[in-house]
C-alpha cells in the first residue's frame, strides 16, 4: 500500500497542479479538508463558469453504488465535476465493492474528479489494497493540544483579542482540538464586546443559553422558521460576515447528522446531547430541528452548502439582495 501523503506534501503537488482524478483523504481534520476541497475546485474548474461545474457530495454509507455510478456516467458534455463521498468508514467491504471500485478507477472520465473522504487515519476497506498504490492518500490529523494552543494565541493578536493561558486550556479541551471550532467560537467572541477572554467568560460563552443574532439565526433556520430572514437582514446590516453565517450552519447540519446517524445505531438521545455540546434549554430546540430536518435532508442540505460556500466566497455585491448566493440558499428551505 502506497503511503499517505502529509497535509503538507499534499498541498506542494497542487501547487505543481499535479492533479490526480481520484484521491482518498483520511483523518479527522475538517478544516484542512475543506481547504484541500477548495484548492482542487479551483485547479479544476479555473476561468470556467459557475453554471459549467459543479461539486456534489454523496454520503458511502447512504449508497456507494449509486454514488460510484454518478462518477462514472458523467457526461463529457456537462462540464467537469468534483465528487465527494463521505462517511467511507462506515461501509463493509465486499467483493463487490471492490468491483465497483476497481471500474470506478480504470474508467473514470476525463471531466470527473471524485474524492473518497473518512474519518479513520487510515483508508477505508472498500478501497482494494492494490488500488491504493495508484491513488494519493492524504492524511489530515487533528493537531496535537499544543499546536491548538499556539494558533489560539496567535489568532486571539489577529482579532485584538487577549485569553488567559486557563481559558486558553479550556477552549482546547471544549473543542477537542478542532481548529475549524476555535476559528468560529473566536471570531464569534471577536464581534462581542468582549477583549479579554477569561475562564469564567468562556465558560458563560460556550455553555450557558447563548442569544447573539448568529446563534439565534441558525436556530430559527433549522427550525425553518422565516424569522431567520429578518435575522439575516440584521446580520447584515452589523457588517457581520456572511461566510461566518454560512459556516454556523453548516456545523449544525452536521449534529444534526451525527445524533441521526448514532441514535439509528443505538445511542441515547440524553448521551448525544452531551457529546454534540448542546446543553440546558437548547436541547429541546435541537430535538425539535431534529425532526424538521431527518438524515435525508440533512444531508441534502450539507451537500447543497460545499455548492453556496463556493457561490459566496466568489460573490460580489452588485446592489441587488436577491442575487445574494446566502439569501437564494435561506429562500430555498425557508419560502
Amino acid at each position: 500500500m502506497a503511503s499517505l501523503l502529509s497535509y503538507n506534501e499534499f498541498k506542494a503537488t497542487l501547487n505543481k497542479h499535479q492533479l490526480s482524478h481520484i484521491y482518498c483523504f483520511c483523518g479527522d481534520e475538517q478544516l484542512q479538508k475543506e481547504e484541500a476541497v477548495l484548492q482542487i475546485a479551483s485547479i479544476i474548474f479555473k476561468s470556467k463558469k459557475e453554471e459549467d461545474y459543479t461539486i456534489a457530495t454523496y454520503f458511502a454509507d447512504d449508497n456507494l453504488e449509486l454514488a460510484l455510478s454518478k462518477v462514472l456516467s458523467h457526461s463529457l458534455f456537462g462540464g467537469t465535476s468534483l465528487y465527494v463521498i463521505k462517511h467511507c468508514e462506515n461501509v463493509t467491504a465486499n467483493k463487490k465493492i471492490h468491483s465497483m471500485f476497481r471500474d470506478c478507477v480504470a474508467n473514470i472520465p476525463d471531466a470527473s474528479y471524485v474524492i473518497f473522504d473518512t474519518q479513520e487515519n487510515k483508508p477505508p476497506s472498500l478501497i482494494p489494497a492494490d488500488s491504493m498504490k495508484s491513488i494519493p492518500a492524504v492524511q489530515f490529523y487533528r493537531p496535537f493540544a499544543e499546536n491548538c494552543k499556539t494558533y489560539i494565541y496567535k489568532k486571539c493578536n489577529s482579532l485584538k483579542l487577549t485569553i488567559t493561558e486557563e481559558a486558553t486550556d479550556h477552549l482546547v479541551e471544549f473543542t477537542a482540538s478542532n481548529m475549524k471550532e476555535i476559528d468560529d467560537i473566536l471570531n464569534l467572541i471577536s464581534f462581542s464586546e468582549t477583549a479579554n477572554i477569561t475562564i469564567e467568560f468562556l465558560d458563560g460563552f460556550l455553555i450557558n443559553e447563548r442569544r447573539s443574532i448568529e446563534f439565534e439565526f441558525v436556530d430559527t433556520f433549522f427550525l425553518k422558521d422565516k424569522n431567520a430572514l429578518i435575522l439575516f437582514q440584521e446580520a447584515l446590516q452589523r457588517n457581520i460576515n456572511q461566510v461566518l453565517l454560512l459556516t454556523l450552519l453548516f456545523n449544525h447540519a452536521q449534529k444534526i447528522e451525527a445524533y441521526h446517524i448514532k441514535t439509528q445505531k443505538g445511542s441515547t438521545p440524553e448521551s448525544l446531547m452531551k457529546e454534540l455540546k448542546i446543553y440546558g434549554k437548547r436541547q429541546k430546540v435541537f430535538a425539535k430541528q431534529a425532526i424538521v430536518f431527518n438524515l435525508e435532508s440533512i444531508r441534502k442540505f450539507i451537500a447543497n452548502v460545499y455548492v453556496y460556500d463556493h457561490k459566496l466566497k466568489s460573490y460580489r455585491f452588485k446592489g441587488i439582495f436577491q442575487e445574494n448566493p446566502m439569501y437564494d440558499l435561506l429562500l430555498q428551505y425557508l419560502v
